[in-house]
C-alpha cells in the first residue's frame, strides 16, 4: 500500500482549504508524513492597466505580509491544537496554478498535493480557470481534491 510521506496543502483562508488542511493533517497523522503548507499571492491581480507594478507594489508587500501572518498561525495551530510538528509554512507570490501545480512539488519532492476543490466564485473560475482543474492536469504527483467535511458530509 501507497504510503504518502510530503504532501503539500495549498491554502487561501477560504473554507474548502481549511477543510483540506484538516484532511491532510489527518493524512499526514496516518502516515507518518511531513506537510508543506503554501499560500500564494497572484501577483497579477495587482498590475495596473500597463502591466506595471506601480504603485500597487505596496499592496503586495501587506498582501505578502498578511498571507505570512496567516500561515504561521496556521503552523501554531497544528503545533497546538493538532499536536502536528512536522509541517513547513511558505507564501509565495506569482501564478497559483505553475507554483501549486509543478514549482512546489518539485521543491519539496511532494507526492500528494491535498486542495480544497475551488476557492474561487463562480465568475472567478470563469474568468481566471480553475487552479485546482489545471492542478489535476498538470501535476506529476497524486493530487486529491476535498469536497468534503471530515465526516465525508458535503459542505
Amino acid at each position: 500500500m501507497l504510503q504518502y510521506k510530503r504532501i503539500l496543502v495549498p491554502v487561501d483562508g477560504s473554507p474548502n482549504s481549511e477543510l483540506s488542511l484538516k484532511k491532510a493533517i489527518a493524512t499526514a497523522k496516518r502516515n507518518k508524513a511531513h506537510l508543506d503548507i503554501v499560500a500564494v499571492i497572484q501577483s497579477t491581480r495587482f498590475l495596473d492597466i500597463y502591466g506595471h507594478m506601480g504603485t500597487n507594489m505596496d499592496y503586495v508587500e501587506i498582501s505578502l505580509l498578511k498571507a505570512k501572518e496567516y500561515v504561521d498561525d496556521l503552523k501554531e495551530q497544528l503545533r497546538t491544537k493538532y499536536d502536528f510538528k512536522d509541517v513547513n509554512v511558505r507564501v509565495e507570490a506569482g501564478d497559483p496554478k505553475s507554483i501549486i501545480a509543478t514549482e512546489m512539488p518539485d521543491k519539496f519532492h511532494s507526492d500528494l498535493i491535498m486542495m480544497g476543490a475551488n476557492g474561487l466564485n463562480a465568475f472567478q473560475r470563469a474568468m481566471l480557470g480553475s487552479v485546482a482543474d489545471y492542478v489535476i492536469r498538470v501535476a506529476r504527483c497524486d493530487v486529491l481534491l476535498v469536497r468534503t467535511d471530515m465526516d465525508n458530509k458535503l459542505n
